[in-house]
């Protein structure tokens, strides 16, 4: 079974600098709500945050549960993730693919989680609201363990330091 977190930081160009940055590399895992999922093979929890000048806010914390339906026989999973994350089941192993540009679709594996293991991806990107054309900036992580159903606690991505880690950070820059 498969335990996915996914913090999405969003901030604007106000939070950009340095001591901002600073609050945002602090970030790397969040706490679960209380409620336990049912069992199923992927327990997939969606973490939204938002920067201001003041602090980090958590704007939304949720968790579903995914079966085996998700998993297609030709290739990796990549609908209950971004378009950017895929992941591959061939039991007991997971592997999470990674694609630079959602739009290509071209999946290369970062990261094969044997059983008890950890990893972990960061990514960044930038967009523009669609109604004010205003920039945003997403830091993105994706926290991955491969354990089994009762391993699951509140708590299961605050180890420190994976035994996977893959980093694909953008300069990004305002113009």
């Amino acid at each position: 079974m498969l335990f996915v977190q996914c913090i999405t930081l969003r901030y604007e160009k106000d939070v950009r600098y340095a001591n901002y940055a600073n609050q945002r590399r602090s970030i790397k895992f969040w706490k679960l709500p209380d409620v336990k999922p049912p069992e199923n093979e992927i327990i997939f929890s969606n973490v939204y945050l938002y920067q201001t000048v003041e602090k980090i806010n958590c704007c939304r914390n949720d968790l579903k549960s995914f079966g085996n339906e998700c998993f297609d026989k030709d290739g990796p999973v990549s609908a209950v993730f971004s378009g950017r994350i895929a992941v591959a089941k061939e039991d007991p192993v997971f592997k999470i693919k990674y694609c630079r540009k959602k739009e290509l679709g071209s999946y290369k594996t970062k990261i094969i989680l044997n059983p008890n293991e950890y990893g972990r991806i960061i990514f960044n990107q930038r967009g523009t609201y669609s109604d004010t054309g205003i920039w945003y900036y997403d830091l993105i992580i994706y926290n991955f363990v491969n354990a089994g159903y009762t391993a699951f606690h509140d708590k299961i991505f605050f180890r420190k330091t994976p035994e996977h880690e893959f980093t694909d950070m953008r300069y990004l820059r305002y113009s």
